[in-house]
C-alpha cells in the first residue's frame, strides 16, 4: 500500500519516515521533480504528500496550488528547515494539512502523517 509520498533528497528525514511507514505496513514513494509528483498522483493512489518548502524547479507556491487543483482532498504536509512565520502564513493559505519545522522533531511529523492518513481514508 502506498500511503505517503515525499520529495527525494531529504536524507535523514526520508530515511526515518520510510522506516516508520514500513513498520506500519505502508510505503514511501519519492519523486525528484514536480513533473514526477504530478505523474505519480495521476497514476497511483497517494494518501499523503510530504514536500519540502524549498519546492523544486523554482515553482514557488504554485506547485501547491496545482496539486490542490488536481487532488483537492489530498493532505499536503510541508517541511521546512527553519521557522519563518511569513512563509508559513503564505503556505497555509494554500490549504495545506500541516506545516512542519524540522527542528520540531520526527515524532511530530509522524503524528501529522498519521492524522493525515486517517483524514485521507475517510
Amino acid at each position: 500500500m502506498q500511503d505517503a509520498f515525499g520529495r527525494r533528497g531529504r536524507g535523514e528525514l526520508a530515511n526515518g519516515l520510510e522506516s516508520w511507514l514500513n513498520e506500519q505496513g505502508h510505503r514511501l514513494k519519492t519523486a525528484d521533480t514536480i513533473k514526477d509528483v504530478l505523474m505519480t498522483l495521476q497514476n497511483e493512489k497517494i494518501n499523503v504528500l510530504v514536500m519540502d518548502v524549498c519546492l523544486p524547479e523554482a515553482m514557488g507556491y504554485e506547485a501547491i496550488s496545482i496539486i490542490k487543483g488536481l487532488h483537492r482532498k489530498l493532505p499536503i504536509i510541508i517541511t521546512a528547515d527553519e521557522n519563518n512565520p511569513e512563509q508559513e502564513s503564505r503556505i497555509r493559505q494554500k490549504g495545506i494539512f500541516y506545516y512542519h519545522v524540522n527542528s520540531f522533531g520526527m515524532d511530530e511529523l509522524i503524528l501529522a502523517i498519521s492524522n493525515a492518513m486517517v483524514r485521507s481514508s475517510q
